[in-house]
């Protein structure tokens, strides 16, 4: 059965208005424009959209999306106006403004699937950054992603699924596939390129020198984007799933490892499941990078200054929107000696952890940061500033930058991972490097140069999958691929006309055909998406890719696109064509 005409789909209460308005009025496409013409000329207005997204020196593949659908909605008799923007001012348009229409971009889905309460749950739609940016409310899909967060196991996985279940049916963002992360490496330097996933913060901490050397190197590698040397704020919302600022300089109290969330900073917790705490125990003389001690208290700012980057000096909250998920959980963190502290958690223990992933910042350095610098957003001068002079926690510590053209990063000695007796030090260390340095350049293939030339030994894991042949052709070289949590999307401005109504949302997003995507744009190097999460054992049986997506098929069949087929669906959504094939309000 199509999912349109399925009964989930087939008669709800704005559709049987929408349907009864336009039986009374008995106006067929044809005699839309007679009546109009009647009455003394057209009052009817032509669907116009904007349809934003990166240059194809960004990103060619989500430039091609973007063009497809632009060509299609022209084809259903839509307007369009077409944007591309850069990377930096599309994230302000969408993430910050809220200023667009219809963006076709990426974001990082988080390893747990709490990260949907704060994606699109109706009661973060006023935040910036990934709270909500598409408008989108439903009270049913509020409602799951509210409790799924006490729950744990098999209801929590169901739970999970129901929800799912009710966001794709409403179509809030066009979930398109996930990519392959792609980075190209030499390996006659370092060894365990494909231990961890390539975009896992974890990528560049599993290495090992290659036989015969020492960790007294330094790791050389290239990256295209620039704002990598521009924007040292470990709080600024990203498109990125592969972050070298919370990977290396700004870590966390756990981190994901060995199948679950792990100590880090915090050398061991326990969590009091009917209390709803976490006590956790640091490990011994942590440093910050400047020789500052990193104790409790700097716990303690950490969450209270993510819950408010104000600190109670303006009229209302102004929450660290990257963060918000966890800060979200934390109700009171108690510090009860230099060394241990108490957070407790509004989540059972499933959720709970991932209070523990957020970087920790350190008071010295953050708490004059509190001035509100943009009322409208909510923005203080802590989401604001460019940190040019980070200071962190983390394994790598900031030596150095050049704006436009590099960051290097230095071993920090003090890290736990990098002192011998701890339980990371034998998990991971040491550091197989003593420094890191990221070379911006200019595309894919200049890196590749640089690395088949020897003057670097890998590339950040984006490369376009239009590069691959050239790796394949150097004997130095080799390709480490790995699946990703990186999500190409359609998003929608539900707050913005006709985008509010869920049928004309379904009816684009089966302008997508997403098998054709991956085979054609990413050659093969990428995974449909039906959803927003990656992992499959959140996902409904009802909801996995079976060749096309089961809750949007595609209108078309054998790679070709059917108008006709996809005009009924935008009429079936309540609205009309007239008769020079214009659809009209």
């Amino acid at each position: 059965m199509d999912a349109e005409s399925s009964p989930r789909h087939g008669l709800t209460r704005r559709r049987a208005l929408a349907g009864g308005a336009l039986a009374a009025s008995g106006l067929s496409s044809g005699c839309v424009e007679t009546i109009e013409r009647f009455f003394g000329g057209s009052s009817r207005e032509q669907v116009s959209l904007e349809i934003v997204t990166v240059p194809a020196d960004a990103d060619a593949r989500l430039t091609a999306i973007a063009r497809t659908l632009v060509d299609r909605l022209e084809a259903v008799g839509i307007a369009t106006d077409f944007l591309l923007t850069p990377t930096d001012q599309l994230r302000k348009k969408v993430l910050t403004n809220r200023d667009f229409d219809v963006y076709i971009g990426t974001m990082a889905a988080d390893r747990d699937p709490d990260y949907l309460r704060t994606t699109f749950q109706s009661s973060y739609s006023n935040g910036v950054g990934w709270q909500n940016p598409f408008g989108f409310t439903d009270q049913g899909s509020d409602s799951l992603l509210d409790a799924q967060r006490y729950q744990s196991g098999q209801q929590r996985r169901e739970t999970i699924q129901d929800a799912l279940t009710a966001i794709t049916g409403e179509q809030p963002i066009v979930p398109l596939l996930s990519d392959t992360a792609i980075a190209a490496v030499r390996r006659n330097r370092f060894e365990g390129w494909d231990r961890v996933r390539a975009r896992d913060p974890l990528w560049l901490l599993a290495l090992d020198p290659a036989p015969g050397r020492s960790p007294e190197g330094r790791l050389r590698m290239t990256a295209v984007e620039k704002i990598l040397t521009e924007r040292l704020n470990p709080l600024l919302p990203t498109f990125s799933e592969f972050d070298a600022l919370t990977a290396y300089l700004y870590d966390p109290l756990g981190r994901y490892y060995d199948g679950q969330i792990r100590p880090w900073l915090a050398q061991s917790w326990s969590i009091d499941e009917s209390a709803r705490e976490i006590r956790l125990e640091l490990h011994p003389d942590l440093t910050w990078h400047d020789g500052e001690a990193l104790t409790a208290a700097d716990v303690q700012f950490t969450y209270r200054f993510l819950n408010d980057t104000a600190m109670g000096t303006g009229e209302t909250r102004h929450p660290a929107p990257r963060f918000r998920r966890q800060s979200s959980l934390v109700d009171a963190v108690d510090v009860l000696d230099d060394q241990t502290v108490r957070i407790s958690v509004d989540a059972a223990p499933a959720v709970a952890r991932t209070v523990l992933t957020a970087p920790l910042l350190p008071e010295h350095v953050w708490e004059s940061r509190t001035d509100v610098v943009d009322e409208s957003t909510g923005l203080t001068q802590a989401v604001t500033w460019d940190n040019p002079d980070p200071v962190g926690a983390g394994t790598l510590a900031f030596e150095s930058r050049t704006v436009e053209e590099s960051l290097v990063l230095t071993r920090n000695s003090d890290h736990p991972m990098n002192r011998e007796g701890t339980a990371l030090f034998e998990r991971f260390g040491p550091l197989a490097f003593d420094s890191l340095r990221f070379r911006v350049v200019p595309s894919d293939l200049a890196g590749l140069s640089l690395l088949t030339d020897g003057d670097v030994d890998a590339t950040v894991p984006k490369l376009g999958n239009d590069v691959i042949s050239n790796v394949r052709n150097e004997s130095a070289v080799d390709l480490v691929t790995s699946p990703s949590r990186t999500v190409y999307h359609v998003g929608f401005n539900a707050r913005r006309r006709p985008l509010q109504n869920p049928g004309f949302r379904r009816a684009i997003a089966r302008l997508f055909d997403k098998g054709d995507i991956v085979e054609s744009t990413f050659d093969g190097h990428a995974d449909p998406l039906t959803t927003p999460v990656t992992d499959a054992e959140w996902i409904p049986s009802s909801l996995a890719w079976n060749g096309s997506d089961p809750e949007v098929p595609f209108a078309g069949s054998g790679g070709e696109f059917d108008v006709e087929r996809a005009k009924q669906y935008f009429e079936d959504a309540g609205f009309q064509y007239t008769n020079d094939g214009r659809l009209v309000y």
